[in-house]
């Protein structure tokens, strides 16, 4: 292959990211919503901290615990300002 097919393919995976990751928004939305409803913060440091540590444990490379760690961060951040 050559690097526009690999590119062609990222492409590909990119899309199918981005309607992940806005599921994953409209999850967070409806939590949002109930969490308002129970009176609780939207922040749960627990919860975070557990799913950091799961979505870290199940990299098999070539990213690392910690970069996944880190791009979880950054997904959890932005899906909690949909959650407000």
């Amino acid at each position: 292959m050559n690097i526009e097919d690999w590119r062609k393919r990222i492409d590909e995976l990119n899309d199918e990211l981005i309607a992940l990751l806005n599921k994953r928004a409209t999850y967070a939305t409806e939590i949002g919503k109930l969490k308002k409803q129970l009176g609780l913060p939207v922040f749960d440091a627990t919860r975070e901290q557990a799913v950091l540590e799961k979505v870290s444990s199940l990299t098999k490379g070539p990213l690392t615990p910690e970069s996944i760690k880190n791009i979880f961060q950054v997904i959890m951040q932005e899906t909690r300002k949909v959650e407000e």
